[in-house]
């Protein structure tokens, strides 16, 4: 099944170093970090602008609002932005003009234009298949849901993360896998 696949941190690693080899890896990199460290879809972190990242005096956001435009669903949307990727969004934007806040933060060089969500597709699906993976541009928020689930976050909280509107859909998402059901049994204490 598409996007069951468990990526372990090795791995996740070795995927990470081989889009620093890609022609334009900065973007595809900082894509897949809003990704897996925010749990955001694609439609979420393929139109996000300047605007919603920084605040009125150029910091990082501790959290990213989205308007229905840019979410699943013409929803409102929040996203909240851990110091790790604050720091990453920092580095990736120290280039920009600060003053052009409408500037979308992932163009495509061949258009120059925003991606478009085919382009995104294809670029998560080329880069999944080269580790053998079957997965899309989903699988870092399926990974973001099972990692905090797996460290112990409550449901609740996970879906409020996530934009769920339910728990049901947040555990459709959870990834169980064999090294974390033998910890699980392992840690019984009698």
């Amino acid at each position: 099944m598409l996007n069951r696949a468990i990526i372990e941190d090795k791995q996740l690693k070795a995927i990470f170093n081989y889009i620093d080899t890609l022609p334009n890896a900065r973007q595809i990199k900082m894509m897949f970090q809003f990704n897996f460290l925010a749990g955001m879809r694609s439609i979420n972190f393929r139109n996000l602008q300047l605007k919603d990242v920084i605040d009125e005096y150029n910091n990082i956001k501790d959290i990213i609002v989205l308007e229905g435009d840019k979410n699943k669903g013409n929803k409102k949307a929040k996203y909240y932005v851990s110091d790790e990727l604050k720091k990453d969004i920092k580095e990736y934007i120290k280039n920009f003009n600060l003053e052009d806040r409408e500037r979308f933060l992932f163009i495509s060089p061949k258009t120059g234009k925003p991606y478009n969500h085919c382009s995104i597709s294809r670029i998560f699906s080329t880069i999944y298949n080269t580790f053998g993976l079957e997965c899309s541009t989903h699988y870092g928020r399926r990974n973001f849901i099972t990692t905090l689930l797996t460290k112990g976050i409550d449901l609740t909280t996970v879906k409020t993360l996530v934009n769920h509107q339910n728990v049901q859909t947040t555990t459709l998402y959870y990834n169980e896998n064999e090294n974390m059901l033998k910890d699980v049994v392992n840690n019984l204490k009698k």
